[in-house]
């Protein structure tokens, strides 16, 4: 087949938006569109070989995927196994686990159902933190390379013709594609079935000939629209895939069918940049995610260097290590007999490095600091508890007390309760996992002040329900809808019965949304009608820099140890949390019977925040503080628990 430079080019106009989307440039927020252009060149490219093959009767499927493993697997074991190798000096241990979780998934091309099944949405939450999130493409590539072949054989076999049954499949697709797109956003982005038409659009117009209009401006003109397409589905898509899609489609299929060395666009295309840049861009989407993610696990190391650093230093570090790779790996097997024997090898490599690590190597690190005692399911009133997984690393070290049988069923009749002289409860003390974290404190301190209490909190449950409108509630990830209008129900009837002095609300404020605020502030009407004063309790600073890890062990990896004194790390990252806390201070001002106790305030100090007292870790995890933590606001609660009871 005849080398076309300006498809090397596109392959350039593929690859740079994905990096700078995944750099977090919002100015690119279609960026991810250049794997759909990477799908119509990949189509295209491999119905050109596959269909003069079989015309001419020399199609093998063994040879066909022994140059597939040839040209993918070698820089893709390259790039993972120098990941298993770097990775263990630099993150934080527990983290290699999880990257062994996607490596086979990586290498046998069936990332794009694990991402679904264990990542889901592909832009936030675990896939962000996924080191090799980036191949679920290479997935859909590989599945569909697995089929294809045999789908172009029947149709040459039965019709003697490919373009028909490509245009079959191609529409067939692109409807599921239309229709999905409603129904499940996840699956659309990374299954085949609704990404076969972007490849076969590609074989498509590898069967279409232009000869009639080669000598005309039409050519120049198509190609042209065909920039256009794709560079406005980079700049003006929407940040989830959507319809969209058709624009670097389509745009891609022009450029394929009408670039040549005889227009604008093919010599733009043919350039030496833009050649380069494609001979390397298997490679640098290889190695661009994977050092972004690498980057992310030391963004507390790296949090004082301006952003545009950080994303040059990547983009610098990716070049160089792609043409090494290009250079050195794709160059050297991709025509070597003996490569798949290579590839064996460094799968069984990685294979055994997978086996060590999940069973061997020691994913935890000797602190000096005092243990804790995570009290998160003891005063945990959720009918289905949260169970922590077996070694799971964020409770590493840990002594976690159960809850009392006798508060199994705390959530629909009095709370975990606590009477003294057989007082009904004069303080309740109603929360997410934040006012979980505070039980103990309040436990402790209305002991000393021998007053009845009851705790309604719940570990990854919302606390807030329709006041007004008890009977309707909705199932939560700890209660179905029956418990949940057991727990709305138990709350307000005992709320009138025993009419407390004083209801204190602790809760994760940071992107509260709308229905909770309008659920919290006819809470706050409900109690001040019974002249119940009110407490509320800011969030915590958030070490965003650890998300969900085990805080004592994350300070030791940061080689933060104890000290006589606090010790500190830098505040920064908190503007959400700010927003939230700050929505209080505006309910204090519209609610008389509402006092507000600043928590942020008093875990920071000339913006840091406290995260060792001696040897004592003041943090559980990234937003939630240790029972230690808590005790440093004892003296001031316990004087506003007195001052208003």
């Amino acid at each position: 087949m005849r080398y076309r430079p300006e498809i090397d080019g596109l392959r350039t106009l593929a690859v740079l938006p994905v990096i700078l989307f995944h750099l977090g440039y919002g100015f690119i927020s279609g960026g991810y569109y250049g794997v759909d252009v990477f799908f119509v060149i990949s189509g295209y490219l491999i119905t050109k070989i596959l269909t003069q093959s079989i015309e001419e009767n020399r199609f093998s499927m063994v040879d066909f995927w022994i140059r597939r493993v040839k040209r993918l697997l070698p820089a893709l074991l390259f790039v993972i196994l120098t990941t298993l190798i770097v990775t263990p000096f630099l993150i934080f241990k527990p983290i290699i686990k999880e990257i062994c979780t996607d490596v086979f998934p990586a290498i046998l091309s069936y990332f794009n159902f694990h991402a679904l099944y264990n990542f889901g949405n592909y832009w936030g939450g675990k896939s962000n933190n996924s080191f090799f999130l980036h191949v679920w493409s290479l997935s859909v590539e590989e599945q569909f390379y697995l089929l294809y072949p045999f789908f172009l054989l029947f149709s040459y076999k039965w019709f003697k013709n490919f373009f028909y049954p490509i245009l079959v499949i191609t529409v067939c697709s692109f409807l599921f594609f239309v229709i999905y797109l409603s129904i499940n956003k996840d699956f659309t982005f990374y299954m085949l079935p609704t990404r076969i038409w972007e490849l076969s659009i590609g074989g498509l117009i590898s069967l279409i000939s232009i000869e009639k209009i080669k000598n005309t401006f039409w050519p120049a003109i198509l190609s042209l629209a065909g920039i256009a397409l794709v560079v406005l589905s980079y700049f003006f898509s929407d940040k989830t895939i959507s319809n969209y899609a058709l624009l670097p489609v389509i745009g891609a299929s022009a450029i394929i069918l009408f670039a040549s060395p005889m227009n604008i666009t093919g010599k733009i295309l043919s350039t030496k940049f833009f050649v380069l840049i494609g001979k390397l861009s298997y490679s640098m989407y290889l190695w661009h995610w994977t050092i972004i993610v690498l980057f992310k696990n030391m963004d507390y190391q790296l949090h004082h260097v301006n952003r545009h650093v950080i994303s040059a230093s990547i983009f610098i570090l990716t070049v160089l290590l792609s043409y090494l790779t290009f250079a050195f790996i794709e160059n050297k097997t991709r025509s070597y007999r003996h490569t798949p024997k290579i590839v064996l090898v460094g799968i069984t490599v990685i294979g055994v490095f997978t086996i060590y690590v999940a069973n061997y190597f020691s994913i935890y690190y000797k602190s000096d600091c005092n243990k804790l005692t995570d009290y998160f399911r003891y005063y945990d009133i959720s009918p289905t508890q949260v169970v922590p997984k077996k070694d799971n690393p964020i409770d590493y070290d840990m002594h976690m007390p159960n809850r009392l049988e006798k508060f199994s069923e705390a959530y629909k009749n009095e709370g975990i309760i606590t009477r003294v002289n057989n007082k009904s409860p004069e303080l309740i003390l109603f929360g997410d996992s934040h006012g979980v974290m505070w039980a103990k404190l309040f436990d402790e301190i209305l002991d000393e002040l021998k007053l009845s209490r009851t705790f309604y909190t719940s570990t990854a449950s919302n606390p807030f329900f329709d006041i007004e409108n008890v009977g309707s509630q909705f199932k939560t990830a700890c209660y179905t809808k029956v418990q949940r209008i057991d727990y709305a129900k138990s709350i307000t009837e005992n709320i009138e019965k025993w009419n407390p002095k004083l209801f204190v609300i602790v809760c994760r404020w940071e992107g509260i949304k709308d229905k909770d605020k309008k659920n919290l502030e006819e809470l706050l009407v409900f109690l001040e009608k019974r002249e119940i004063k009110i407490i509320i309790l800011t969030q915590p600073p958030r070490l965003g820099f650890m998300e969900n890890k085990n805080a004592c062990q994350y300070f030791t990896y940061l080689k933060i140890n104890p000290i006589l004194d606090f010790g500190y790390v830098d505040l920064y990252n908190n503007e959400s949390v700010t927003l939230g806390n700050n929505y209080l201070s505006s309910l204090k001002q519209k609610y008389p019977f509402v006092s507000v106790y600043d928590v942020f305030n008093k875990m920071t100090d000339n913006n840091k925040v406290k995260i060792l007292m001696n040897r004592d870790v003041l943090y559980y995890d990234d937003d939630h503080l240790s029972y230690p933590g808590t005790l440093l606001s004892k003296k001031e609660i316990k004087k506003i628990i007195v001052e208003n009871i």
